[in-house]
This record gives C-alpha cells, sequence and structure tokens, in this order.
C-alpha cells in the first residue's frame, strides 16, 4: 500500500502542475483546469493539504488485508493531516530556485476529525534562511498501533532533559514540544567539523566523505538522519521559473490527458482527468532534469513504479479556483478493496509563512552536548552495575569500544 500511496501521490502533483499552463477556453473541461491552475500561479501563497477522503470504516474496509492492519490503524490514518504551506514576494508562477525571498512551511497533525484540525505532532518552517522545528515526541510515539509505545522509557528520557542544566533551555524547548529556531549553515558548518575529524581518523581524507554513496559516512548519520537528500537546486534549473520548468510535461500533457466534465457538486465544478501514468511520470524526470539524479532512493522508486495504464483523479474547481484534487489508491495497488480515495486540498492566497514567535535558537552544540550528557549518565549507570563506580571517575581506564551497545 505503502507503494500505491507515493505512486498515486506523485501522480496527483505531476498532473496539478501540468495543468498549470494552457491557453485553452475557459467555458471547456481542460480550460476550466487551465484557468483555474492559472489563477493559482497568480497567487503569492497555497497551502495544500493531504488526507485520506473516508471514514475510518471506509479505510479499514479497503485495508483490512495488508499484513497487520488493524482497526486502530484505520482510526490513526483518518486523523492523520499534512498541511504544506508555500509564500514568496512574488507570484508564485514566478518564482526560482535562486529565490530568498520564499517561505516554506509543513505541518504534521493526527487525531483530526470533521472541521477539527487535530493536534500538530511536527512542524517545520524556514523563514529569512532560518528553520524552525517543533515537535511533539509523545504523540508522535502515541501512533504506534501496536499497544506498545514505549511511554515508560519515553517519559525516562524526557524527564533527563528536564533534569540539564539551565544552559540547555533550548533542548528543554524542544523536548517539551515548543518552537525552536536551527541556523542551517551553523549546523552544516558543525557537520563539517565532525566530517573532518573523522576524515583524519579514518586517514581517507575529506573526497572520499564526499562521494554522495549514502552509505552512511555522514558525521550525522548515527542520528538517523538521510545522507542521501539534495543539497540545493542544480545550477541549470536555479534560473528557471515554475511555468518554465513545467513547459515540457505541459507538452506531454496536453498531448495526452482527457479532461470529462462531472457536472456539479457543492458549489464546485468536478472534471475527471484521465493521464497515462507511467508516461507522464517519465516526462517528470526530463523536466526535472539534472535533479533527477540528486532524488532520495525512495522517490526514484516511487517514479518507477507509477503503473503503466490510464488512471483517473478527480478534480474539483470552486469559483473558477482550484479547491481539490481525489485520486483513489486502488487504481495503484490491486490488495486495496473498493474505494480508498486521498485527496489533496488547495488553497491558493492562503495566510503566508511566518516565523513562530518566542522560538529559542537550537544550536548544534547544545545538541551534541545534550547527548554527551545522556551518554555520560549511561555511562555511570553501567560502570555503577559492573563494580567499577564509587569515588573513581568512572570514565577512566573504560573500554569506550562498547559506547554502541549502551
Amino acid at each position: 500500500m505503502r507503494k500505491g500511496l507515493a505512486a498515486a501521490g506523485v501522480v496527483a502533483l505531476i498532473t496539478a502542475g501540468a495543468v498549470a499552463c494552457g491557453n485553452e477556453e475557459p467555458s471547456t473541461p481542460q480550460g476550466k483546469v487551465n484557468n483555474a491552475f492559472t489563477k493559482l500561479g497568480e497567487q503569492k501563497s497555497v497551502a495544500i493539504g493531504l488526507s485520506f477522503d473516508g471514514t475510518p470504516d471506509q479505510i479499514y474496509a479497503a485495508l483490512k488485508d495488508q499484513d497487520d492492519f488493524k482497526r486502530a490503524d484505520a482510526d490513526m490514518l483518518a486523523g492523520l493531516r499534512v498541511k504544506t504551506s508555500f509564500s514568496a514576494d512574488k507570484a508564485l508562477a514566478e518564482v526560482t530556485g535562486n529565490d530568498k525571498g520564499t517561505s516554506f512551511g509543513l505541518e504534521v497533525a493526527g487525531g483530526a476529525s470533521g472541521k477539527s484540525g487535530g493536534k500538530t505532532l511536527v512542524g517545520l518552517r524556514s523563514v529569512d534562511q532560518k528553520a524552525y522545528v517543533q515537535v511533539d515526541i509523545k504523540g508522535i510515539a502515541a501512533l504506534d498501533t501496536t499497544g506498545d509505545a514505549g511511554l515508560s522509557d519515553l517519559n525516562d528520557m524526557l524527564g533527563s532533559v528536564d533534569s540539564l542544566p539551565s544552559s540547555f533551555g533550548s533542548i528543554k524547548t524542544l523536548a517539551k514540544g515548543g518552537w525552536v529556531s536551527i541556523d542551517p549553515k551553523a549546523f552544516a558548518d558543525f557537520a563539517k567539523t565532525l566530517g573532518g575529524a573523522s576524515g583524519d581518523d579514518s586517514g581517507s581524507g575529506s573526497d572520499d566523505s564526499s562521494s554522495g554513496s549514502g552509505s552512511g559516512d555522514s558525521p550525522l548519520s548515527g542520528f538517523g538522519l538521510p545522507s542521501d537528500l539534495p543539497t540545493g537546486i542544480p545550477t541549470d534549473l536555479a534560473k528557471k521559473t515554475f511555468a518554465q520548468l513545467l513547459a515540457p510535461l505541459q507538452q506531454s500533457f496536453a498531448k495526452d490527458a482527457t479532461i470529462t466534465d462531472l457536472g456539479t457538486k457543492d458549489g464546485a465544478d468536478h472534471l475527471k482527468v484521465s493521464v497515462p501514468a507511467r508516461a507522464l511520470a517519465k516526462d517528470l524526470e526530463t523536466s526535472l532534469g539534472s535533479l533527477t539524479k540528486q532524488l532520495p532512493g525512495d522517490l526514484k522508486d516511487s517514479l518507477n513504479d507509477v503503473p503503466n495504464k490510464t488512471v483517473a483523479l478527480d478534480v474539483a474547481v470552486k469559483g473558477g479556483k482550484l479547491d481539490h484534487i481525489s485520486v483513489d489508491l486502488a487504481q495503484f495497488d490491486d490488495t486495496i478493496h473498493g474505494k480508498l480515495p486521498l485527496g489533496l486540498s488547495i488553497e491558493g492566497g492562503a495566510d503566508p509563512v511566518k516565523a513562530p514567535a518566542g522560538a529559542q535558537q537550537l544550536n548544534p552544540q547544545d545538541l551534541m552536548g545534550a547527548v554527551m550528557s545522556q551518554l555520560g549518565d549511561d555511562f555511570k549507570v553501567k560502570a555503577d552495575k559492573l563494580g567499577a563506580g564509587g569515588a573513581a571517575d568512572p570514565g577512566l581506564g573504560m573500554d569506550l569500544s562498547g559506547l554502541g551497545d549502551i
């Protein structure tokens, strides 16, 4: 099901972008879709929501034969909401990769139902070249439907963070679900410092550490951070506008897609967009140019997993503006029973992304210091159990090779 979800997301986003350009008459089905996306491109901000368009009962009926899928999983999925926001100092269609006046936001919420947006589990924002992070650690742990979310160990860990000195205020704020600010350059420089030290120890030099193989040689790989993410926009794409990047894709879409008017429902014009999914995915690779080589492995696989058949999406246009896109995941996965619609809500002209008030600065040294402080406590506990504690420093004369086992 996860492959189907990823493939469906790729197709929906491809289709959304591909129809953004066009010169059809607004009274035709093609014209209604093109006009809606043209209006979206004229806005300076947009918010896109992602969620299942179904009740817990519908989700469970569709996925009950998946491995270890339980009713609790259906309840959890039904309550998940992902919201991505983007704002700029110019029309979205004119934005390029070099623009500095852009802001980005991502929010993952759980426990949503009806008009209730649920509780924020993860919040990310990028404003004025600075990043902001908010995490509800207990809320994320509660998503585990196995009945053993490890809350006891989690509470112990949070308690140890709370006992840190006052100088670790930003760490405490992050652990309690508050906003912290991060300077990406400071973290990058700190990672390079660690990487240089690692390279000296191995005798391999710094050149080997930048091979981009994603083999886990990154100095931060021990924290579970991915090592194969793109580090920037290639120069052959950075100066192009969003509309220019989509031009080759638009040509393919205009040639192969079929759009049918389904009538009006709940005040919105609904249009069925049928597209040859595999061909469109290949055209996306061409449109992305050299950026395709930098994509993480999972996203590359998602492009390859797009089925070689025609798939349909329901596009809703309200008041001439794009309002909602729905795609049935059953088109991508034969193990799904019945229908399982995944929905994208689109709000052009949404509130611009702003920096959260009161965010505390989180420095890389603070994060490393907190980790080392926790490791020091673990060393003392282990040493005491081995009879090596007492008045002596438990770190003296200890074999540090067991660090990874603690």
